[in-house]
């Protein structure tokens, strides 16, 4: 085991072997079953549904039985990603760990700990004779980094707990007590397609090297869209010549901001040191542009094999309109706390399918209607372009409250044992935490954990100090919550 020799053990333990198990969004039944297996082994009562989420009831210990019950969340799933060049199979192979000093990582892919640790917590609640406590109802979902179905389908009836610790969110020393609402959008433009007309030239357009990140909680760093800037590229040559597009792509999850983007398009053989004298322009403009941000940014326009169909130029001029004018990177920012993405948008995902390409887009907000802002800026879009939008996967936002009991009672129990008073904050991130609120009125929820960096990127890291700060933190408001 090569996380034996950290603390906490049992926490680490359970991290481990869940690693050991492909857990990407849709594909959770197997770490699902690992743990239902688990929780039986243990004797404890549990629900597995038929979206694999769990519901683990533990009993409070002696002298607190009669307490209030606490539900305990997290998700099972993680985003998928890995860097160019790395060969690895999220449906079959497992996370690969490394310790690196204070820090686990995963090489060359995302690490999981999002919200793997979440997991490992609660499993190392679920056993433990020693530890004082309510009781407990660990609520384990499915695909919440693709749409949290899981926790939407989740039947609340299961549910006897009315204060709720999400485990989802925050740092050391920082407790989150709110969280966006989040909406995608499926932007479907029609294709026409042509036979290349003319002696023309193959070439394909590649961004790459951008940073990436999380969509809700990294958009606020101004960090490159390689989908954008794939447009701005296509734009600029557009200018600079007759070119035609015949394939594009960019990004592979809706909810990360994208790392890397290619389109091959055709060129006019005359037209070609025009276009590259506007390409180079228009590189050097964008590694100006991104020098702080996103240093390793890297654009490309290479010869490439023929191709044998293109996007007429009109297709091609209402797409590179669409990736310039969709809502990209923050909307607005917000009115009630400080430093605080109130609006925002991604474009996360651009595919060519057989008769569209179609841009997947995901908008967050504080409120719901920040997002039904956005939604019409893409309708009004569609209109002009003619292209067919569609918005799925509506989660409501987690309103801060200021009063909440359970907040309180961790922030205090932060101040007395740490010597400093705890930060505050809402979340530009989708968490469950809104449909849990939803669908139980009266729930009282705070969101805590260890220091993570870099979410659904390969440079995603865990502290391990901080895991085991937040552990001892955990395990003593549950001791207090009698």
């Amino acid at each position: 085991m090569i996380l034996s020799k950290n603390e906490p053990k049992r926490v680490f333990h359970h991290f481990e072997a869940i690693s050991q198990i492909p857990r990407g969004s849709g594909n959770e039944k197997a770490v699902s079953d690992f743990i239902a297996a688990f929780a039986k082994e243990l004797g404890l009562k549990y629900v597995q549904d038929a979206s694999n989420n769990l519901v683990i009831y533990k009993p409070g210990t002696s002298g607190y039985e009669d307490s209030p019950p606490v539900i305990l969340q997290g998700h099972l799933d993680m985003v998928c990603e890995k860097n160019e060049g790395t060969i690895h199979d999220f449906l079959k192979d497992p996370i690969k760990l490394y310790v690196n000093g204070d820090y686990l990582k995963a090489r060359g892919t995302t690490l999981g700990a999002d919200n793997g640790i979440a997991v490992a917590y609660c499993m190392t609640l679920l056993e433990a004779d020693d530890i004082s406590h309510p009781p407990l109802e660990v609520v384990l979902t499915t695909d919440e980094e693709a749409g949290m179905t899981g926790a939407t389908n989740l039947d609340a009836e299961l549910l006897n707990g009315r204060q709720m610790v999400n485990l989802d969110s925050g740092k050391v020393g920082l407790f989150t007590a709110g969280s966006a609402a989040a909406i995608t959008a499926e932007y479907n433009l029609p294709i026409e397609w042509e036979t290349p007309k003319g002696a023309v030239e193959a070439c394909a357009i590649t961004v790459k090297g951008l940073h990436g990140g999380h969509s809700g909680m990294d958009i606020a760093k101004e960090r490159g869209n390689a989908n954008r800037i794939l447009g701005v590229l296509l734009d600029a040559l557009c200018r600079a010549g007759d070119i035609r597009v015949a394939n594009i792509s960019g990004g592979m999850k809706v909810n990360a901001i994208p790392r890397e983007a290619k389109a091959l398009i055709t060129i006019t053989p005359t037209d070609k040191e025009n276009l590259q004298a506007a390409f180079e322009k228009c590189a050097a403009t964008l590694a100006m542009f991104f020098r702080v941000a996103d240093p390793g940014l890297t654009v490309t326009l290479e010869p490439t094999a023929p191709i044998k169909k293109v996007m007429s130029r009109d297709c091609g001029q209402k797409l590179i309109a669409s990736l310039l004018l969709l809502p990209c990177g923050v909307q607005t920012m917000s009115k009630d706390m400080d430093n605080l993405v109130a609006a925002s948008c991604n474009i996360g995902v651009v595919e060519t399918l057989a008769d569209t390409v179609k841009i997947t887009c995901m908008a967050r907000g504080a409120y719901s209607e920040h997002n039904s802002h956005t939604e019409d800026k893409i309708s009004a879009l569609a209109r002009i372009t003619g292209a067919q939008t569609e918005f799925v996967d509506r989660s409501p936002a987690w309103p801060f409250n200021p009063d909440s009991k359970i907040l309180k009672k961790f922030a205090s129990y932060y101040e007395k044992h740490s010597g400093e008073a705890p930060k505050i904050e809402a979340v530009h991130a989708g968490l469950e935490c809104g449909i849990f609120a939803d669908k139980l009125p009266g729930l009282d929820i705070v969101a805590v954990g260890p220091n993570l960096y870099d979410l659904h990127t390969p440079e995603e890291r865990l502290s391990i100090s901080s895991t085991e700060t937040i552990w001892t933190f955990l395990c003593g408001v549950l001791g207090e919550m009698k």
